[in-house]
């Protein structure tokens, strides 16, 4: 269909109608790629306070009643035993991390950690062809409970590894009428090994990580409930898989949950218990930093004991305190 104006140019209508909707379809097409560009943001944050956006460490410092202490004499000296595997075991020396809490808090420190043992026992009861259970902490607490250590010196000395007999020889020597806090620590090695988190059917079941650590927890406090009891919780670590491959501990749930759930679990537990509880996984050596601290995915190097023994000396030198729990009518 054709229009003739006065001129006589002639006008195609369909031509107009395709043109204004190519036009139309031409705006929007603009409009929405330059939305889609969005507006360009100041990425300069040197005036923004970014402590808002911090992970908040998850620790738990519960004082001490003084009612526990009643007709307890204080020696004067502030005495630590440590409970754990690699973090104390990897090194011994003056750089090592039971040294070190030793010089930074001025405490006498006996070191009775085994390396590569666990929280959790392998098997609920102990079974004579798995003897390696003696190095794990619920049976390690319960050679001091019954003031015995024959079958863990026997055993250890049946280990290649000198650290483990060592172990026992200084496990003798604690009189633990003068011990005054315990340190519970822990690496990943529970998590890397396949260890439960928890069994919720049965709480105290040994066999998981944290049941190993409540029934141990509350058998300390049932022997000497005078005692600080501090857990100290995994750092953050990666797992290496069969090939030597690196996993994230944050991201890989190797059946029982990822590395961080244990250490909610295991926060839980110590809540449960009553102790004091100091989250490393967040508030030590984290994702971010843990390159300067670490050997490789697990282990930590100088640097890396001492900023952990710097965090419980923190707490044992200011955040020691008591409380009265009876309450005046």
């Amino acid at each position: 269909m054709e229009n003739k104006d006065k001129s006589g140019f002639h006008v195609n209508l369909h031509l107009v109608l395709i043109a204004s909707i190519l036009l139309i379809a031409g705006i929007a097409a603009f409009r929405l790629y330059k939305w889609n560009q969005g507006t360009p943001l100041d990425t300069d944050t040197s005036d923004i306070d970014t402590s808002q956006f911090d992970i908040e460490a998850l620790d738990m410092i519960i004082p001490m009643d003084s009612s526990l202490l009643a007709g307890r004499e204080d020696d004067g000296v502030n005495t630590i035993l440590c409970l754990g595997n690699n973090p104390f075991t990897d090194d011994r020396s003056e750089k090592g991390l039971a040294a070190q809490i030793a010089s930074k808090t001025d405490s006498v420190v006996y070191d009775c950690a085994f390396p590569d043992s666990s929280a959790a026992c392998k098997y609920p009861v102990y079974n004579p062809e798995y003897t390696r259970d003696h190095f794990n902490l619920y049976y390690v607490t319960e050679c001091f409970r019954n003031n015995e250590f024959t079958a863990i010196a026997s055993i250890a000395g049946d280990e290649p590894d000198p650290i483990y007999q060592e172990t026992v020889d200084v496990m003798k020597t604690v009189d633990m009428d003068k011990v005054d806090i315990i340190i519970i620590m822990y690496d990943s090695t529970d998590y890397n090994v396949g260890t439960p988190s928890d069994n919720p059917g049965n709480p105290n079941d040994v066999t998981a990580f944290t049941g190993g650590l409540r029934t141990t927890i509350n058998n300390i406090k049932a022997t000497w409930p005078y005692i600080r009891v501090f857990v100290m919780s995994p750092t953050y670590a990666q797992y290496m898989d069969e090939d030597g491959e690196l996993h994230n501990g944050t991201t890989t749930d190797l059946g029982n949950g990822t590395l961080n759930h244990y250490l909610v679990k295991q926060s839980d537990a110590a809540m449960d218990c009553g102790v004091s509880f100091i989250d490393n996984y967040f508030g030590t050596i984290n994702e971010d930093n843990y390159k300067k601290y670490m050997t490789d995915h697990m282990h930590y190097n100088d640097a890396g004991r001492e900023i952990l023994a710097d965090r419980i000396a923190e707490i044992i030198n200011n955040r020691m305190g008591t409380v009265n729990s009876t309450t005046q009518q």
